[in-house]
């Protein structure tokens, strides 16, 4: 059976019909983060209408949702309990009661980059791994751990999903999430990118100036141009992931991180100094494997197809109780 699923984030939304670990239809929204979580979902309830009359299957027949959002979510109770300023209605909305009414499924929700975790350890590029971490490069930084085979999630859910707030710049810019100052979203999420673009010495003489927009894709095209504002704004940006790598490590004893994000289509200009980085700086004993750093096999829908190993374990677990 299929799983309805829908990967809620800061700029956009995807959902699609997830089966075996397939992709069988996806639609992709404008997130429009200032109607809220509330009006969002009457969208994503006809999107997923949509997917399910592309795929020719009826959402009655599927086995549940599994959503991934872009906050701080208790699993158990399918409840945003911190929207990290998206979605600021998303503590008030009862998703298990849109599921039901819109559905009548049962529904698992959790932070988006946990569900790209499972996806990525159950179908994709961490298989094998028992100790795995997951990046997400998009509007925010987005992390999530899990440890001999088991999602981290901690008493308060947050374990493992604030990577991206660690600090790797103590004079950095002001983090509109965390407060603090430096940490690697502020230094280098995409909402950030165009605004630390523009302070750039030699930006009004850069290619970049004349792209219509100023994100990763823009920055990694005009870096292989050799315009030297967009090389440095990407050497930075590596530097800066590297870090967070090498911190992640030495927190949870990895021995693979996966990155996702649009931004692995160009993978190979940013996962190769990742990697050298990783490999001089990671404290380990003598005879320990690399630690490896790899691309999402598809790490634009690493969330989507997550949503299935979400639901499976919601599903367990349940059961169990």
């Amino acid at each position: 059976m299929s799983v309805l699923a829908c990967d809620v984030g800061g700029t956009r939304i995807k959902v699609g019909l997830v089966s075996d670990g397939q992709l069988l239809a996806t639609q992709t929204l404008d997130a429009a983060i200032q109607e809220g979580l509330g009006r969002s979902l009457v969208r994503i309830g006809e999107a997923l209408q949509v997917v399910c009359e592309q795929a020719g299957i009826e959402p009655s027949a599927c086995r549940g949702i599994g959503m991934g959002l872009a906050a701080l979510v208790d699993w158990r109770q399918c409840r945003v309990i911190d929207p990290h300023s998206k979605y600021t209605d998303a503590e008030a909305v009862d998703l298990n009661v849109w599921a039901r009414e819109t559905f009548g499924l049962p529904l698992a929700a959790d932070n988006d980059a946990r569900a790209a975790l499972l996806g990525e350890w159950t179908y994709g590029a961490g298989r094998g791994s028992d100790n795995l971490g997951v990046i997400t490069l998009g509007t925010g930084i987005g992390t999530a751990v899990g440890i001999d085979g088991h999602v981290l999630r901690g008493p308060n859910f947050r374990t493992g999903n604030f990577c991206g707030h660690m600090i790797v710049a103590a004079d950095g810019r002001t983090c509109g999430v965390c407060g603090m100052r430096g940490c690697v979203e502020a230094e280098t999420g995409s909402a950030q990118l165009p605004d630390v673009a523009q302070r750039m010495y030699g930006f009004a003489q850069s290619a970049l100036s004349q792209c219509d927009r100023i994100d990763y894709a823009a920055v990694c095209r005009c870096a292989a141009e050799v315009d030297p504002v967009a090389a440095a704004l990407l050497g930075r940006a590596t530097y800066l992931w590297s870090v967070l790598c090498v911190n992640m490590i030495h927190a949870f004893d990895l021995d693979r991180i996966v990155f996702g994000g649009g931004v692995m289509g160009s993978a190979e200009m940013i996962l190769p100094p990742i990697q050298e980085f990783v490999d001089r700086h990671v404290c380990a004993p003598a005879g320990a494997s690399r630690v490896q750093i790899i691309s999402a096999e598809q790490p634009d829908h690493m969330a989507l197809l997550g949503c299935e190993a979400l639901v499976d374990e919601k599903l367990s677990f349940s059961h169990a109780v």
